[in-house]
């Protein structure tokens, strides 16, 4: 039980240390912001985060792999769908869901920023892109359409979410589009049936 306890709170002190460096990192950047300001924020000694994290760099991978974890429940949710239309706009509502909370939103800050200031940080990205879009057209596009080759796939899915994720930054950071295109409803409902019908 003690083990259970100690294993618990070690896990909300790392989700914790997290949250406030994330949000410094979205605030300031990361090469503006320090290890002291991040144990200052997280009222810890810089020793404390020493012993969770040793560089700024693994927070970032850390805070990256999260958000994988996020990706994962997502497919979960997917599972139901019966149509590859049904599943494509389940992924975009979920998605837009995700963007409504705040470390969401931080995060796609972040790596605007970051992976146009370090290589390290760009190729990690790319990593995790790689891996997620993968996933996603194996478990996505190719349940629905199994004949088409892997490398189709995963363009035909990486096709889908590139709006889908221009949409969000426009909506997010500038504004609504409403005037211009609806609202996210249409939006996404739109979206799903262009892609779904380009694989028939």
């Amino acid at each position: 039980m003690v083990k259970a306890l100690n294993q618990q709170k070690h896990a909300n002190q790392i989700t914790w240390l997290l949250s406030q460096a994330r949000r410094l990192f979205a605030a300031q950047g990361v090469k503006e912001t320090s290890m002291s300001q991040v144990a200052g924020a997280c009222k810890v000694t810089k020793a404390t985060l020493y012993h969770y994290f040793k560089s700024k760099e693994a927070i970032l991978k850390k805070i990256l792999s999260c958000r994988g974890e996020e990706i994962t429940d997502i497919r979960k949710r997917l599972e139901g769908a019966k149509t590859l239309e049904a599943c494509l706009y389940e992924f975009a509502k979920i998605h837009l869901e995700s963007m409504e909370r705040a470390e969401n939103l931080e995060l796609l800050k972040i790596l605007l920023a970051e992976t146009q200031k370090s290589r390290d940080m760009k190729r990690t990205y790319m990593e995790f892109c790689d891996q997620n879009v993968t996933q996603c057209a194996a478990e996505i596009i190719r349940r629905f359409s199994p004949k088409l080759p892997e490398k189709e796939a995963r363009l035909a899915f990486y096709q889908f979410l590139a709006p889908l994720l221009h949409y969000t930054w426009n909506v997010k950071m500038v504004g609504p589009m409403d005037e211009l295109i609806g609202d996210d409803e249409t939006f996404i409902r739109r979206l799903a049936k262009i892609h779904a019908k380009a694989l028939e």
